[in-house]
């Protein structure tokens, strides 16, 4: 139902935006549309993670490949609707604005809008759904207690005892029941998603920005095709990702990313301040970009729910983490753009060392206390369960109950 409320928002504002020519009005549309996009996101990513569990990778790839997809489409379906930048001169000789008769940019946002309803409606159609069965179940449950198998449910309730009553609010609760690994673990990979989603959306945002610099000499038009690259290469990585983590662990496959990412980072900076960069390594490293980076956000929240037991809380100081980094990485991006162009790519070097420094630190962490999980897991296999003073649940009292009466009777 919220991923249902959040999609009906977005198209809301979808169809608005382009009718809006205030900036202050503007503003407060994107902030609306800013929440839309966080409830989603931690709307979806609590879903898949609880679904899928420690096999969440390879899902979770797959679901965000379509973010990729998306936006090759978007520019696909803007990129008719684009017009060549208004020169100074231009608006020197005229007393008044030039106005292109040919760009009508609320066709593609309506298309766009379309989508999300369609989307919402979809949601709508499953709550409905879920809510009915839901309903029918509580109607018609009958309890069978023949088939009941009150050992694995004491053996359960013998293993969770002593995580069972901590709240969602501890770090204890998404630590395994260890305080300081999870508070350790949560500060670390906060930090990290910070990095993590500053570099993957400053660099989205700030390479079309990029490409128009003028000394690339590149129209409007040829900068939406480096743009159309730019995602399709960023879809095929996380497709690839999507089939090699059914195979290879997500750890793994997080070592080898961050090894290319640092080898394309340097790459980067070799061909801004050594070698001039041309329009046909701008196009190669950008692809190269896309591909190697775009699996390492949704691999990093299949790498911690491995290490972690995650809830909507910790997952959504994450994506504020994430938000965060965004926010911050864009407005300096936004100052590199004005002031010195080159050193938009130091940006994505300094993103890239900052998340390996910090992966590097998790990755330690959770491998020391993965050991420690592990022996206490096999002392508790090794001491022998009284299964007499394992609470009873209220179905076995009332089970039991039954079978007194009938007995008597």
């Amino acid at each position: 139902l919220l991923l249902s409320i959040s999609f009906l928002i977005a198209a809301t504002v979808l169809v608005v935006t382009p009718l809006i020519h205030d900036l202050v009005i503007l503003s407060i549309l994107f902030f609306v549309q800013g929440i839309s996009q966080g409830v989603t996101d931690l709307g979806g990513t609590s879903l898949m993670l609880a679904m899928w569990g420690d096999n969440a990778a390879a899902p979770l790839n797959a679901v965000h490949l379509g973010y990729g997809f998306g936006a090759v489409f978007a520019n696909v379906i803007v990129k008719p609707f684009l017009v060549e930048d208004i020169t100074t001169p231009a608006l020197k000789d005229s007393t008044t604005s030039p106005i292109s008769q040919t760009s009508n940019i609320q066709t593609p946002y309506s298309i766009s809008a379309g989508l999300c309803l369609l989307i919402c409606i979809g949601h709508c159609i499953f709550a409905i759904r879920e809510q009915r069965i839901q309903r029918e179940a509580l109607t018609n449950r009958s309890v069978e207690y023949s088939s009941v198998s009150t050992t694995i449910a004491n053996e359960k309730k013998e293993i969770e005892i002593e995580t069972k009553n901590v709240s969602q609010y501890s770090p204890k609760s998404c630590g395994k029941g260890f305080f300081t690994y999870g508070l350790l673990m949560s500060i670390v990979l906060i930090f990290y998603m910070f990095f993590l989603s500053g570099n993957d959306q400053t660099f989205g945002k700030f390479f079309f920005a990029f490409v128009k610099s003028p000394e690339f000499e590149i129209s409007t038009s040829g900068a939406t095709w480096y743009m159309i690259l730019y995602w399709l290469s960023y879809s095929v990585g996380r497709l690839i990702c999507m089939v090699i983590t059914v195979y290879i662990p997500v750890h793994l496959c997080l070592i080898g990313l961050w090894v290319f990412g640092l080898s394309v980072a340097v790459g980067w900076y070799i061909f801004v301040w050594q070698i001039t960069l041309t329009s046909t390594s701008l196009l190669i490293l950008g692809a190269f970009t896309g591909l190697i980076f775009s699996p390492t956000f949704p691999l990093s929240f299949g790498f911690l729910n491995q290490r972690l037991n995650t809830n909507p809380l910790l997952i959504g100081l994450l994506l504020c983490g994430s938000a965060s980094g965004g926010m911050f990485f864009q407005k300096i991006g936004g100052i590199v753009l004005d002031t010195n162009r080159k050193h938009f790519p130091t940006l994505l070097i300094i993103c890239v060392i900052f998340s390996i420094i910090l992966f590097t630190i998790a990755f330690i962490i959770s491998t020391i206390y993965e050991k420690k999980i592990n022996s206490n897991k096999n002392l508790n296999n090794t001491i022998p369960i009284n299964k007499q003073n394992l609470p009873i649940s209220e179905e076995e009292q009332q089970m039991e109950k039954y079978l007194t009466n009938t007995e008597q009777l």
